[in-house]
């Protein structure tokens, strides 16, 4: 749902005169482009204090449109959270339940989980388990999207060594999950619980914003419009 932060120019700068009021327009625009500017750099840093190791497509997540919307004699900026998943899952969608703002703090179903559902597998929910043995990680400590892929496909392949156990082994010597088999061994590579687990809420778009914006824009549309006066 779209939040919407209000300034009143007016109330800031108290009275303008004729030759101010002709300008502050112009300057509203300006300023709004360059807090726009602020505010993407200001919510990735953000999120890197926030986030335990955040990959890079996450700290670029936070995106502004510098075309401005205008309406009635106001001027407005859209700040939003990147909603493209043509490369994998959208970060709008993996970061909604670590948003303070969002009211749901349940972890969304990834793709791997729809396909471990439509190749009927299970409908549990999965967590990758990152110190396992046979899992490969990348540098942040995330499973690689390849072995997600190749999990999925061996699932589906007779006599693979991949194996799932959605209610665990029978006698519970090995809880529900996923599991490679080597020799006489098995290793967990995802465990499979009933419900999808709640996130920590580390983030509060909405709140950051407003607070950079209660600090930034007043200094802003006061610089531009002493530059559109000279």
């Amino acid at each position: 749902m779209a939040r919407t932060i209000e300034f009143d120019v007016e109330s800031i700068f108290r009275r303008l005169n004729v030759l101010e009021g002709t300008q502050i327009k112009y300057a509203a625009k300006r300023s709004l482009q360059r807090f726009g500017f602020e505010a993407q750099q200001h919510l990735g840093l953000q999120m890197a204090g926030r986030f335990e190791n955040p990959v890079s497509y996450t700290l670029g997540s936070a995106k502004y449109d510098p075309r401005l919307i205008e309406d009635q004699g106001s001027v407005a900026l859209r700040l939003y959270i990147n909603p493209d998943g043509s490369k994998g899952t959208a970060p709008a969608t993996y970061l909604y339940p670590t948003d303070r703002g969002s009211g749901d703090s349940t972890a969304y179903t990834t793709r791997f989980g729809k396909g471990l559902s439509k190749i009927g597998v299970t409908n549990k929910f999965p967590v990758p388990y990152a110190g396992g043995k046979e899992v490969r990680t990348n540098k942040y400590g995330n499973m690689l999207p390849s072995q997600y892929r190749e999990t999925l496909r061996d699932l589906r392949t007779k006599g693979s060594t991949i194996f799932a156990l959605p209610n665990g082994s029978p006698g519970g010597l090995l809880p529900p999950g996923i599991y490679k088999r080597r020799g006489r061994s098995a290793y967990l590579l995802f465990s499979l619980l009933d419900s999808p687990p709640q996130v920590r809420q580390a983030f509060d778009f909405y709140g950051i914003t407003q607070r950079l914006a209660q600090q930034r824009l007043p200094k802003l549309i006061g610089e531009e419009l002493a530059k559109a006066l000279r």
